[in-house]
């Protein structure tokens, strides 16, 4: 819409940025009235992270707006250079939703948040800008019938449908920033533009932590709500966005403030600008908490210190008692085993023909949003030996899960490794599809159970049974067609050595 130049305030004598309308727009009404809406929407906005605005101008067909100069360089720019620290990420996505609070609270709406309209200052600020084609709440709508505003790989499901905008829209936005901050690229990209924007009504993105490993589960979180594609599943406001990310450990707070430090947070200075060089001058010290320093890649025992640590005392406690175990079986006494020394070894492969014994199952969703109905699955209602209970996916409508991935699955996980011959389970409904795949422990993605070992000839309500030649320590039911019912579910499964 518009050239930006670099100029000087005369009378206060300071360097000041000049937004100058193309001349092929000046001349239509409806692009002057939307770059006056810019200037008067944003002059009216008083916050640290939004660009200020000092004045406007219109002479003999120039429409300008003075606007305070931010010296640095865009997120889109840093983001063309590399990955950036998740909690580095998480403290612009936090500056960004303090700046939109402001913007929603009078009304307005900015519809193009992304990285090139969040600029990241020299002294560690960062800025939004940009507000062209913001809404104001009580103006009309200058986007003609039928089309819509915005860049395609940001832009909310509500806008490509030319549905009514609010602030929540802005926060899909921002979730889909944050998203390429984690993960290094955006959740939905196709071949054109219109593709693009399209993918969202029909898709969830995959998981950040299932893109990038290291991604903090609760940013993962705030990601996916921020993500949801329905507004109503979204935070209700960018001040609730905020408190979310500060509460997770993000800090907000421009560099060089009188606030204290507070523990657990980091003040961290954004990441140098393009082409290297250390952090800005002036920016605070680094406080160790539960946030890792800017520019430092958080470590595995970091990001996954909540359920790591209890998981590791749990192992060492079992591997004490198996040793305790191993000790006495071959003292032969007779505490552990016979007394006679023949008890065969812990190493010992499982008896073929026996019921394999399931620890644990876990949903399987990688293609959604990652869950189907996990409460039921950690229960292991699949398992317990009850008909009553079992477990079950989401509803979708449809047997070809409304169009919107190619299965769903049901994972099982053995107490050890060793051959498999047969999968069986008990399932009420009918029409349903469904392949096998064995590994050696869970797997994130469908890539990493490599090939199918089996698939279900019958698709009948009872108890279906297929037999595998396979060795490993878990299994996947992948169900690639629901029942007539649009979804599946799974009484009693049973595996096989």
């Amino acid at each position: 819409m518009a050239q930006v130049w670099l100029g000087t305030d005369e009378v206060l004598r300071r360097a000041i940025a000049v937004k100058i309308l193309h001349q092929h727009l000046a001349a239509d009404q409806t692009f002057v009235t939307r770059f006056r809406h810019e200037a008067i929407a944003v002059a009216r906005l008083s916050h640290p992270s939004i660009v200020n605005v000092y004045d406007t101008c219109s002479d003999d067909g120039v429409e300008a707006i003075v606007m305070e100069l931010v010296r640095g360089h865009t997120l889109r720019d840093r983001l063309d250079e590399g990955p950036i620290d998740p909690w580095v990420a998480a403290n612009i996505a936090a500056q960004v939703a303090g700046a939109l609070s402001v913007a929603h609270a009078a009304g307005l709406v900015h519809r193009d948040i992304k990285p090139a309209n969040i600029l990241l200052s020299e002294d560690g600020r960062v800025k939004v800008g940009d507000f062209g084609i913001a809404k104001a709440a009580e103006s009309a709508d200058l986007t003609q019938e039928g089309s819509f505003l915005g860049t395609a790989k940001y832009l909310a499901p509500e806008q490509v449908e030319a549905k009514p905008v609010d602030g929540r829209t802005d926060l899909y936005s921002l979730g889909i920033v944050l998203y390429e901050m984690l993960c290094g690229r955006v959740p939905f990209e196709a071949d054109t533009s219109s593709s693009t924007a399209l993918a969202r009504l029909h898709t969830d993105p995959a998981r950040p932590r299932l893109v990038k490993a290291g991604v903090p589960r609760e940013l993962e979180a705030i990601t996916m709500r921020l993500l949801a594609r329905e507004p109503d599943g979204r935070y209700p406001t960018a001040t609730d966005a905020r408190a979310a990310l500060l509460s997770a450990g993000a800090d907000d707070r421009p560099p060089g403030g009188d606030a204290t430090m507070t523990e657990g947070r980091t003040a961290a200075p954004m990441p140098p600008p393009p082409g290297g060089g250390g952090p800005p001058i002036g920016a605070p010290p680094v406080r160790r908490g539960a946030t890792p320093p800017a520019g430092t890649a958080p470590r595995f025992a970091d990001s996954e210190r909540r359920w790591l640590v209890p998981t590791l005392v749990v192992v060492l406690v079992a591997v004490a008692l198996g040793v305790a175990g191993l000790l006495l079986q071959g003292s032969g006494n007779g505490l552990f085993g016979d007394g006679d020394g023949d008890s065969p070894p812990a190493t010992e492969a499982p008896p073929a023909g026996d019921v394999a014994t399931i620890t644990r199952s876990i949903d399987f969703d990688p293609e959604g949003d990652g869950e189907e109905h996990p409460e039921e699955a950690q229960a292991g209602n699949a398992f317990d030996g009850d008909s009553a209970t079992s477990w079950s996916s989401e509803s979708y409508g449809s047997p070809e899960w409304g169009g919107l991935k190619p299965g769903v699955g049901l994972v099982l996980e053995l107490d050890q490794a060793g051959p498999i011959t047969s999968v069986e389970f008990d399932t009420p409904l009918s029409g349903w599809q469904a392949e096998v795949y064995v590994a050696d422990s869970p797997q994130d993605t469908l890539e990493g159970w490599n090939e199918p070992v089996g698939s279900f000839a019958t698709s009948d309500s009872g108890t279906a049974t297929v037999d595998v030649d396979a060795n490993g320590g878990a299994v996947l039911l992948w169900f690639t067609r629901a029942g007539d019912n649009g979804a599946v579910t799974v009484d009693e499964v049973r595996v096989t050595r």
